[in-house]
């Protein structure tokens, strides 16, 4: 029997200042490519967060991250096109475990985050 593909997640961080549109091409771009020679499981849209540090002058980058399975040839061409591209800040492609952790909501957990900021002030206001 042969050992289930492996599954990896690729982590985009695109340059906040590049446009909306080419930032949006490139997810796109990326997206067909996976499905054309693998199998997308799951992609999400992070948004604009900080940065750790700073990358060059930049403090900020949005993050895309992609969950797939794919051959080795996949992930050689995900490399190539990654490491040309302008809107490209940082990627990285990570080989998962056999049982992952499902990708993170962030943008649930921000809500949750404000909401309970607010509620806090609201309680200190009182």
């Amino acid at each position: 029997m042969a050992a289930p593909a492996p599954s990896y997640d690729l982590v985009l961080l695109l340059h906040a200042s590049a446009e909306e549109q080419t930032r949006q091409k490139l997810s796109v771009d990326i997206d067909k490519l996976i499905q054309e020679q693998g199998t997308l499981l799951e992609g999400r849209e992070w948004g604009v967060r900080q940065l750790a540090y700073p990358i060059g002058d930049e403090l900020t980058a949005e993050y895309r991250v992609f969950r797939f399975q794919g051959p080795a040839e996949l992930l050689n061409e995900l490399n190539r096109q990654l490491k040309i591209s302008d809107a490209v800040l940082r990627h990285r492609l990570i080989k998962l475990e056999r049982n992952p952790v499902d990708l993170p909501d962030l943008a649930e957990i921000d809500a949750n985050a404000a909401a309970a900021g607010a509620a806090v002030a609201a309680a200190e206001s009182e």
